[in-house]
């Protein structure tokens, strides 16, 4: 399965399926790679369409109508809408979608997955298909995709030994941005003392460039969080 169908399956059926004036023919999704009802692949990606790496079949010349359905469907917010699939993150299982802010997206990381399949997209641009690249999961998988970084959450006891000592060090006093670069300023040295400093450095080294602690840092809650 791919994360366009499991989207077009939990999403609601109030969006026109196929688009007007669009004839529907069986053929293959250049994004999915599956067969079935498709239209046109030019209703869907336009010249500036530049992800062209992410299809499935890039030589069809058809969009399947699930691909439709998953980029297309919108609530009517501002002058385009608001198009939940690549304008938030979100997750998604097979019965449901759910758009997540930052903390939404923290409680769903740290408690056990839903039933699988599922899949899960964290973003900061709000400007990416996130069905594009989010793999669904089996019952033995939680990979989330965080922009265009597959990470890894399936050993859940890893995870949250990781977050938990983020949390501390972030509590001694390191904010996030410290925490993400490893570059500490002076007067924060100061105040948590160089032994502090090498400790939280000796532990971070070998894990900052990690797809996993860059996305339980930015998952760490804000000043306004904490109070």
């Amino acid at each position: 399965m791919h994360a366009i169908d499991l989207l077009a399956g939990a999403m609601p059926d109030d969006h026109h399926v196929p688009p007007h004036g669009e004839s529907v023919a069986h053929g293959v999704c250049c994004i999915t790679g599956a067969e079935g009802p498709t239209i046109p692949r030019t209703a869907l990606l336009r010249k500036s369409f530049t992800d062209g790496r992410t299809l499935m079949a890039p030589g069809s010349d058809r969009v399947g109508l699930n691909a439709w359905k998953a980029f297309m469907w919108h609530e009517p917010r501002g002058k385009r809408g608001f198009h939940p699939e690549r304008m938030s993150s979100w997750l998604c299982a097979a019965d449901r979608f759910v758009c997540l802010d930052r903390a939404a997206a923290r409680a769903a990381v740290l408690c056990d997955p839903p039933p699988a399949p599922w899949a899960g997209y964290v973003t900061t641009s709000y400007k990416k298909h996130g069905a594009l690249r989010a793999p669904v999961n089996t019952p033995a998988s939680a990979v989330w995709l965080f922009e265009t970084r597959l990470v890894d959450c399936s050993d859940r006891n890893a995870v949250l030994a990781t977050y938990g000592l983020l949390r501390e060090w972030q509590r001694i006093g390191l904010t996030r941005p410290i925490l993400e670069t490893l570059a500490c300023p002076l007067h924060v040295l100061r105040r948590i003392g160089v032994d502090a400093w090498m400790q939280f450095h000796a532990w971070a080294w070998p894990r900052h460039q990690s797809p996993l602690y860059a996305f339980l840092c930015y998952l760490l809650p804000s000043k306004k969080e904490m109070g």
